[in-house]
């Protein structure tokens, strides 16, 4: 197994319990596991950053008790002492691979690994468990070659694949698998999250707004400068109805030197700015950026709302190139700038 590929999801006594929300998820899994009647292949699709992973190595855990309590994992056996510290040989877990500049993705090498690993039999518990987190990042190879695993699985093998992104996958993916969808968390589980995490009571409102149901992302946020990254799309925001091509420029410059994943989360706060300015157009109730309420009312009077709506569509469909493409960020901002700024 390689460095890449090793396993790095573990499961701690408890943590089934641990998982906030998703309590009728949780409910149905659980039937599931003590009535013995696990799929073959779990899909587990929701947002990212909400638990799924998390449950994922928690039903992992259960899995691979060697002695399960009503079906969950016991915390003490051999199979779960293994579990917590990420050694279980009969656990596999597949992560997405980051090469240069290029986004995160699921390669064909990883699935051949994963498949032989599959060809082998159980070391310790009676089945093995493959995890494939972040399944939307398999390239075309790389899902088809999982495809072929999954159309002859070994009956001794479960496989849950998690991801975000459920319509990006193939369609006959999608149909092999059992389908289990995590919505996002409600403000109650987010703050239950947060204050677990420490985050001061002042800005869990803000973060739990901004998060839209992400325990994850509100996690990033507050450990990211957030607020700061806010600001900078606000203020570009502000800019784009009037932008020049010496402004559209320097905006790429700026802008598309940022990391993929930052400049993802910049987009967001884009769109959710957005979102605001359309909502000002429509007479709705309170915004999300309430505390930029006086801004965004002033850029509601210099911008009209057709612009706003093509601005929003353009900022959708750059995101969706930025985390699913190699396109260079440069180039892909520099081009949204040209098409929002005139």
């Amino acid at each position: 197994m390689s460095e890449e590929i090793a396993v790095v999801v573990t499961a701690v006594p408890g943590e089934w319990d641990a998982v906030a929300g998703h309590e009728r998820t949780k409910t149905r899994l659980h039937a599931l596991l003590r009535q013995g009647r696990t799929p073959h292949a779990l899909l587990f699709s929701g947002p990212q950053g909400i638990g799924k992973r998390k449950l994922a190595a928690a039903t992992a855990a259960a899995l691979l008790c060697l002695t399960p309590k009503d079906g969950l994992a016991c915390g003490g056996c051999e199979s779960c002492r293994l579990m917590a510290v990420g050694t279980h040989p009969d656990f596999y877990a597949v992560l997405p691979e980051k090469s240069g500049k290029a986004a995160r993705s699921v390669k064909i090498e990883q699935i051949r690994a994963l498949r032989t690993e599959t060809a082998r039999a159980p070391r310790l518990s009676e089945r093995r468990v493959i995890l494939l987190d972040d399944a939307e990042t398999m390239n075309d190879a790389a899902a088809n070659a999982l495809l072929k695993t999954l159309e002859e699985p070994p009956g001794d093998t479960v496989f849950i694949l998690a991801t975000g992104a459920r319509q990006a996958l193939l369609p006959t993916i999608l149909s092999r698998c059992t389908g289990v969808h995590f919505s996002p968390l409600d403000d109650e589980a987010m703050a239950r999250v947060l204050t677990a995490h420490g985050v001061p009571e002042e800005i869990r409102g803000p973060l739990i707004t901004l998060s839209e149901g992400s325990a994850g992302r509100a996690l990033r946020m507050f450990g990211e400068s957030a607020i700061s990254l806010r600001e900078d799309a606000m203020a570009a925001l502000e800019k784009m109805p009037k932008m020049t091509p010496e402004d559209v420029f320097s905006a790429g410059e700026q802008i598309g030197a940022m990391e993929r994943e930052r400049l993802s989360e910049w987009l967001r706060y884009l769109r959710l700015l957005l979102r605001d300015l359309l909502a000002i157009y429509g007479g709705s109730g309170a915004l999300l950026n309430a505390d930029l309420e006086d801004r965004l009312f002033a850029l509601s009077g210099k911008a009209t709302e057709a612009w706003a709506f093509a601005a929003a569509r353009e900022a959708a469909e750059t995101a969706r190139r930025i985390e699913t493409s190699n396109a260079s960020p440069r180039l892909v901002i520099e081009g949204f700038f040209l098409r929002v700024g005139q």
